[in-house]
């Protein structure tokens, strides 16, 4: 953030003091030690009005099944020189380090507790795309939308209608929150313990919670020397803890690769990849 925009938010009456972080939507700056404002490049008000009733009701769900774990809930809205600024609660910890598959594990065991309510639900899945319908099967979505996607990915011919032919078989599980693209970075510790959440946004909507087990394992290490030991690491925890089925989980990676294929569109490089070789190695699983 330049000086001149934290000047004109000082203006606009935002007493920011310095650039705290950057991102792909905006960038953050500090208002005091419990506060801070994020301005967005991009997003129109309606959007991130819809983003604050999503946060609002991840806090009350969070709260309602007793976890102790802050997200950016964005305490109030603006504008400033035609963008949008927000007001979020400052929080506290360190990111996990990678591979560490302790906390992220907590962490998915309590998103698995929360219960679906309307106000999960509507955020786009992803951008660009409508929310997901929580009184249709999760797999039932999530296969319509890689038919939806696949036109933007180079695939061989029918993979895309394999895969969501797969995702539509699958049992429907009774829904729950969804992070979607839950990392080792977007879990905050103090003493080790998870005490904050962050990101959620990409493809967070409600549905079934291996999901997000499945999408957690591919994010602990991605491009590392020993990311195939840390996704098969968490695989095996939540396998034994939550009694997911590991091929469930490998095409829950597969569609996750697909549709973040289909945003890495026109964009070649490590991180599209990887997507495809999520793809394959479903493929390959069945034979």
């Amino acid at each position: 953030m330049s000086v001149d925009q934290l000047a004109r938010l000082r203006a606009a009456g935002l007493p920011v003091t310095h650039e705290v972080g950057r991102g792909m939507e905006g960038v953050v700056a500090a208002l005091d030690d419990h506060r801070v404002v994020k301005v967005w490049d991009r997003r129109p008000r309606e959007e991130v009005d819809r983003l604050r009733t999503f946060y609002d009701a991840v806090e009350a769900g969070l709260d309602a099944v007793g976890a102790r774990l802050a997200v950016p809930r964005i305490l109030d809205v603006d504008e400033v020189d035609g963008l949008v600024v927000t007001v979020h609660r400052r929080l506290r910890g360190s990111e996990t380090a990678p591979a560490t598959p302790g906390p992220v594990l907590e962490v998915l065991a309590v998103l698995a507790d929360v219960p679906a309510v309307p106000d999960l639900a509507v955020l786009p899945v992803p951008d660009g795309e409508a929310p997901f319908d929580p009184d249709v099967p999760f797999g039932v979505s999530l296969g319509a939308l890689c038919r939806r996607r696949a036109p933007l990915v180079d695939l061989a011919a029918g993979v895309a209608e394999e895969l969501a032919a797969a995702l539509e078989a699958l049992a429907p599980v009774p829904p729950r929150l969804v992070h979607g693209d839950l990392g080792p970075v977007h879990v905050l510790l103090e003493d080790d313990r998870p005490v904050g959440l962050l990101d959620f946004g990409y493809v967070s909507t409600v549905g079934d919670p291996a999901f997000d087990a499945a999408v957690a394992a591919a994010l602990q290490d991605m491009f590392g020397p020993r990311a195939a030991e840390a996704m098969a690491a968490l695989d095996s925890l939540t396998t034994r803890r939550f009694g997911y089925d590991p091929d469930v989980l490998v095409l829950y990676r597969a569609a996750y690769g697909l549709v973040t294929a289909s945003c890495l569109a026109g964009h070649p490089g490590r991180h599209l990849d990887w997507c495809l070789e999520l793809v394959d190695t479903w493929r390959s699983r069945r034979g």
